[in-house]
């Protein structure tokens, strides 16, 4: 399965969804929220209000969980019990030559292939 997914500084873009780069961590599930992401033992919300402008955006998680947001959104209704998961995201070209390489490190550390 491939996911374009473009991480834009206002909103989060897929060919199936578009959202606000913004989310929220929790410590505990928030009873009444809708979409939640439990990843490495915190639980994370969407919100309105977007991450202030990051020009790297591998500083952080922030970015990663936003990623598994619009996955899951994409995914929604139709969950298969296992897939092999490409995502085609990138760097935009302004930016490309000086955070290319901790890009790279970035996937490799989550066990991801950068082809």
């Amino acid at each position: 399965m491939l996911f374009a997914v473009d991480h834009g500084n206002f909103a989060i873009k897929t060919e199936q969804s578009i959202f606000v780069s913004g989310i929220a961590e929790h410590s505990v599930k928030p009873p009444l929220a809708e979409d939640v992401i439990l990843y490495d033992g915190r639980y994370w919300t969407l919100t309105d209000s977007r991450i202030p402008y990051i020009r790297d955006k591998t500083r952080d998680e922030r970015f990663f969980i936003l990623t598994l947001f619009a996955l899951s959104r994409d995914l929604r209704g139709n969950l298969p019990t296992y897939a092999d998961v490409d995502l085609a995201v990138g760097l935009p070209p302004e930016h490309y030559s000086t955070l290319k390489s901790k890009f790279a490190v970035t996937v490799q550390s989550m066990g991801l292939h950068n082809g």
